[in-house]
């Protein structure tokens, strides 16, 4: 972003072209291998322009018009999502506490377009190809109720799961 803040083009793997659509259009070439890149910069041979990927899916994340009754949690359930707030559902089983937080990602606002590069540069240091993912939903964990500490904050040798 910053080589394009300055008028200046890009050149990116052809493995990264899903990761261009967070980017601005204008400039941004991929290159198969590197002989590609030397013949491009010596005017021998030409590289094709970046494609954004379509849009995935978004994900049915349900809604809280399925949910009768339980006014107060639903209310409580837009607030956190509004502003960004954590949530704790308390009460006895089989009052809906799953049912609400289930709905909690559809109520999230979109990613902004830094966020999304975050999100984005962080799944391209797991390996996750951007072309599969929902780069405009924000992330979101629903660790189960029985997870260790470990589990849910990370733990062992191996940093990238």
């Amino acid at each position: 972003m910053a080589a394009q803040q300055d008028g200046r083009g890009l050149i990116l793997p052809a493995e990264n072209e899903g990761e261009v659509g967070l980017l601005p259009k204008e400039g941004t070439r991929v290159a198969t291998h590197l002989l590609a890149v030397c013949a491009f910069l010596l005017g021998q041979g030409e590289l094709s322009l970046a494609q954004p990927p379509a849009a995935p899916p978004n994900a049915n994340r349900g809604d809280l018009q399925d949910i009768i009754g339980q006014e107060q949690a639903k209310r409580a359930l837009e607030i956190a999502a509004a502003g960004g707030h954590n949530l704790l559902l308390l009460g006895p089983p089989g009052t809906g506490k799953t049912m609400l937080a289930s709905r909690l990602p559809g109520l999230l606002p979109p990613l902004t377009d830094q966020e999304a590069l975050e999100s984005v540069a962080v799944a391209s240091l797991q390996h996750q190809p951007a072309g599969r993912l929902p780069w405009r939903q924000r992330p979101f964990r629903a660790p189960h109720h029985s997870a260790s500490m470990a589990a849910l904050v990370g733990g062992g040798c191996n940093v990238w799961e």
